[in-house]
């Protein structure tokens, strides 16, 4: 929570200062030596990911932060997807061309097929057995090219359908967290912005894994990333469709409710909390996990940012979190 707050604070006192700007050394140190772009959403992340690593404790290796910022934000394999994007492309751009190439050239086979007739015609009109017997040569060839270019646009059709499988998966990628299979961060800021243009009203969920660190610390980190996968999955089971949950970072998560208000955001969250604590996450054959979520709603009022509904609902998580856990508070 504590890393949370510094990446979406405006205000901080001024010890938070003095920390915040440690750790931003740290982060852009660390960006520098590995060569990662500095972008806002770079920074973002990376900062997040080193205030994590220190809050928990980690040695601030490169391997660490790595794996930890894994764990926070998915394998997202950007640049994997960038060329699997130009390759797609690639493809769909020569099956195009060869598509139309193909198709041009029945058409000017079935204008040929016309004029070989009208000839066949006129030579049985004048009993012409050799002319007969060279056009039903250009016939059968043609009948043959024709054959080989329905094989070729069969061919292409199934590239088509394998490309549009690829599509798929890769919107699947981009979109979604892999681990536990609800949206992703980038996901929520594209959104976020469609929302911001389209002055719709909205109500939000903050929800973040009680006592996480000390899971991980007890059971081991694929133990914690079992209690993820299997809160993403009540995420998506336990909401309606037009709701949206995203990973916001770590063990946060953001639940977008689309035309919601502060009484949706509150029953969808007892909702969600009630199914979470009575739930359990099997570790191996002797040993099980029980865990709790703490959530802060709020709904944007007329005229705010998204900005400032977000500051209000983590508000009102952090006073959940005050108030002993495994609660919803709305704001």
């Amino acid at each position: 929570m504590r890393c949370s707050r510094f990446v979406k604070a405006h205000r901080l006192t001024r010890q938070e200062q003095e920390e915040v700007a440690k750790i931003a050394k740290k982060t852009i140190a660390f960006m520098s030596q590995n060569k990662i772009t500095f972008t806002p959403r770079n920074y973002d992340e990376w900062f997040y990911v080193i205030c994590k690593a220190i809050e928990e404790k980690h040695i601030l290796t490169t391997k660490n932060l790595k794996l930890l910022y894994k764990r926070c934000f998915g394998d997202s394999s950007i640049l994997h997807n960038l060329e699997e994007m130009r390759e797609i492309s690639f493809s769909l751009h020569h099956i195009t061309k060869n598509s139309f190439t193909a198709l041009d050239q029945f058409q000017h086979n079935i204008t040929s097929h016309d004029l070989y007739l009208q000839e066949s015609i006129s030579a049985l009109d004048d009993l012409d057995r050799k002319r007969i017997k060279r056009l039903r040569l250009k016939i059968a060839k043609l009948e043959e090219e024709n054959r080989r270019l329905k094989e070729f646009l069969e061919e292409n059709r199934q590239r088509l359908a394998l490309i549009e499988e690829r599509f798929r998966e890769q919107k699947k990628e981009v979109e979604l967290d892999p681990l536990t299979g609800v949206y992703n961060r980038r996901s929520f800021e594209k959104d976020i912005k469609r929302l911001e243009e389209s002055k719709l009203p909205y109500s939000l969920l903050i929800s973040d894994i009680d006592n996480f660190k000390q899971i991980n610390d007890t059971y081991g980190h694929q133990a914690g990333d079992k209690v993820l996968q299997q809160v993403g999955e009540i995420f998506t089971k336990y909401v309606r469709k037009d709701t949206k949950t995203y990973r916001y970072g770590g063990e946060e998560f953001v639940i977008l409710l689309l035309n919601g208000d502060k009484r949706a955001a509150q029953v969808v969250g007892e909702r969600l909390r009630g199914v979470i604590e009575n739930h359990e996450v099997k570790v191996d054959e002797n040993t099980s996990i029980k865990f709790t979520a703490s959530f802060g709603g709020t709904q944007k009022e007329e005229g705010e940012s998204f900005q400032k509904v977000l500051e209000r609902a983590d508000k009102a998580l952090y006073e959940a979190k005050k108030l002993g856990k495994n609660r919803v508070v709305i704001k």
